[in-house]
């Protein structure tokens, strides 16, 4: 079976995105046809490794990434003349006046790295520098399966470029030549992460739920998916919600043809099992939600390799 990579992302946060994934995972380990690597590309709120904790704390592997820059004051070239103040060099109020001192402070989280501090100033009292933007942290889970995440530093404004760093870090793991299926967790929305996780992928999921910022979401996510070009599926989490939209919402799905991989029904098994910390499929797998990613989970398969086994 050949490798595909398979993105799993939604328009808006909160519609199970990481814990289907997460049960997909654990479907995935106990097939005997596939060898599965697990990346978690929501990086500025990557939350699948509490499913997926480490077997063995000692393994973690962490690489830290250094794509965002800021200022950096040089003290000795400064002849306090506080033009940099006066004349208002940064549009983003990162540079404050120490009075006590008669040198300005740089905020680093307000610090965009634009560099016209460093330009404007007369003494060259400012360089850009890169500094550290975030972790790729990498295991292997309790689960047996993989782990590989990015996580993004407070401050930091290039979390796209990050997710394009983890992609790259997963492409030279020891694991990656004997895989043959990459689930990624993807972020919310349709900002620079998104773009940078469904890029060169063969496969999305995309996961919604049937109410009107559900569908307004998902139709700008499915926008962007379109954009590359890239096949998706569409996966209907708390199907069966009662809300006068509903039918409304089936109406729509069912109008656009999209391939349409599985619906989900409300079930408290879900929340409960992330109470937990645990895939639903492992932590009640005769409940409503796990019997349907069961099938879900089998619709990917024929959907990604054409029946062949």
């Amino acid at each position: 079976m050949d490798r595909k990579i398979v993105g799993i992302v939604s328009g808006k946060g909160g519609v199970g995105k990481t814990s289907i994934t997460a049960s997909l995972a654990s479907l995935a380990e106990k097939d005997l046809e596939i060898q599965v690597i697990v990346m978690d590309c929501d990086v500025d709120a990557p939350n699948l490794a509490i499913i997926l904790p480490p077997e063995d704390e000692s393994t973690i592997k962490k690489e830290d990434t250094f794509t965002t820059r800021k200022a950096e004051f040089i003290e000795n070239q400064c002849t306090n003349c506080k033009q940099c103040i006066d004349d208002h060099f940064c549009e983003f109020n990162a540079l404050k006046w120490d009075n006590q001192n008669s040198i300005p402070i740089i905020d680093v989280l307000k610090c965009e790295g634009c560099g016209a501090c460093k330009v404007l100033c007369p003494e060259h009292a400012f360089e850009i520098h890169p500094v550290k933007s975030g972790e790729i942290i990498s295991y292997n889970s309790k689960m047996g399966v993989p782990l590989i995440y990015g996580k993004t530093q407070l401050g930091s404004t290039t979390s796209g470029k990050l997710v394009s760093d983890v992609k790259e870090f997963l492409s030279n793991s020891e694991n990656f030549n004997n895989s043959n299926l990459i689930l990624i967790d993807g972020p919310p929305g349709i900002g620079c992460p998104v773009i940078a996780t469904i890029s060169n992928l063969d496969y999305v999921i995309t996961i919604s739920e049937p109410t009107p910022s559900g569908l307004h979401d998902l139709l700008r996510v499915i926008e962007v998916i379109q954009h590359f070009a890239i096949p998706f599926g569409l996966v209907i989490n708390k199907s069966d919600l009662k809300s006068t939209f509903q039918e409304d919402f089936k109406k729509y799905i069912n109008e656009t043809g999209y391939t349409k991989l599985g619906k989900i029904p409300f079930d408290l098994s879900i929340p409960e099992a992330m109470s937990f910390a645990q895939p639903v499929v492992d932590f009640a797998p005769d409940s409503k939600a796990s019997l349907s990613i069961n099938n879900i989970y089998k619709n990917l398969k024929e959907v990604l390799w054409n029946n062949i086994q």
